[in-house]
């Protein structure tokens, strides 16, 4: 593992982000004044249902969306839950062990779920574990190579301590690594072949990160969500969101709530080209060719993909029509101003 390299990387992207900073960054102390004590020893115990439903929302955390996919199962037994949240925070144990504890504990602890609560409480110390930080540190070339049939706990371990050495080289701490982590899959800083986007046209979300919040965030106000789900797992309740691949990162994985079907959802700000058919084509090819990694999804489903962009051009268009199993998606973002009825009665 080069760490020297991925600093001078994430150096570089440091710089870049000061211009166009994440909401975690700027939300960061408010966050943490608010979550971080929940977490304590001597706090846990008494762990409110309601404050960690809370937490888990990225509107009230700001900085991880899909942790609240699994507060259902995080939450049926609030008393074990605390009594493992408890050996979680416990910095006098081995970290390997109570982390491995708890995650085989608990249902719908994830990786996700439980590497954020121990950066809130540590943000020091620990870092996170998503499909997010892990492709970051994929594409920098300094993932750890586990040994096989290691725990989970071990797993994680490993990928904290590289996590540690990038934080403590950058001497930030690991919110903001993570947060820097982020940027550098978000903007494609990294790959070996850049992605050159068109020139941006007329679009109701600025980034294509912000559609895909949107989307996320309410997603059962969509209308995709009547039939569909976005992907989860047991290590992770967000696998689905910028799932990883071999081949990219594409901003959306479905799982069909009856049929056995999966989709890929990729976005697009503004008007797209017909590259992006290509792109979405490369995709749906990786993953039904590794349906056998998806967990809960049968070995033969049938796999599709759906681009959903702003405005379609005629060449986009064309494209799509000819390939069976791709959708188009125009979407409209509407809002509307109302006055409250205490001000147009006076």
């Amino acid at each position: 593992m080069n760490i020297e390299s991925a600093v001078s990387e994430l150096t570089s992207a440091e710089s870049q982000m000061r211009d166009d900073p994440p909401d975690s960054i700027a939300d960061k102390d408010e966050a943490l004044g608010e979550y971080q004590s929940l977490f304590q020893p001597d706090e846990v115990a008494n762990l409110p249902e309601e404050r960690l439903k809370e937490f888990l929302r990225y509107e009230n955390n700001r900085h991880w969306t899909g942790l609240h996919r699994q507060e259902g199962k995080l939450t049926e037994d609030m008393d074990q839950l605390r009594t493992a949240l408890q050996t979680l925070v416990d910095t006098d144990k081995d970290l390997a062990s109570r982390v491995t504890e708890v995650k085989d504990t608990i249902h719908g602890m994830g990786k996700a779920t439980l590497s954020a609560i121990l950066l809130t409480a540590y943000p020091e110390d620990y870092g996170v574990w998503n499909n997010r930080s892990e492709e970051a540190l994929k594409q920098l070339d300094v993932w750890p190579e586990f040994e096989t049939g290691a725990e989970f706990g071990e797993r994680y371990t490993e990928v904290n301590a590289v996590l540690r050495d990038l934080s403590d080289e950058l001497e930030i701490d690991h919110w903001d690594l993570d947060a820097l982590l982020g940027y550098v899959v978000e903007n494609d800083l990294v790959l070996e072949e850049p992605i050159i986007e068109d020139a941006p046209q007329k679009s109701e979300f600025v980034k294509e990160k912000h559609l895909q919040q949107y989307l996320v965030n309410n997603w059962d106000h969509i209308q995709l969500s009547q039939d569909w789900q976005i992907y989860s797992d047991s290590d992770d309740p967000e696998a689905g969101v910028e799932f990883s691949t071999g081949v990219g990162r594409p901003d959306i994985l479905l799982t069909h709530k009856t049929d056995s079907r999966v989709c890929v959802v990729e976005l697009k700000k503004s008007n797209s080209s017909d590259r992006a058919v290509g792109q979405l084509l490369r995709y749906v090819g990786w993953v039904d060719e590794h349906l056998d990694d998806l967990e809960n999804v049968a070995e033969d489903a049938d796999v599709e993909g759906r681009l959903i962009v702003s405005g379609a051009t005629e060449k986009l268009e064309y494209a799509l029509s000819a390939v069976q199993g791709l959708t188009l998606h125009q979407y409209d973002v509407n809002v509307e101003l109302k006055t409250p009825d205490s001000v147009s009665d006076r």
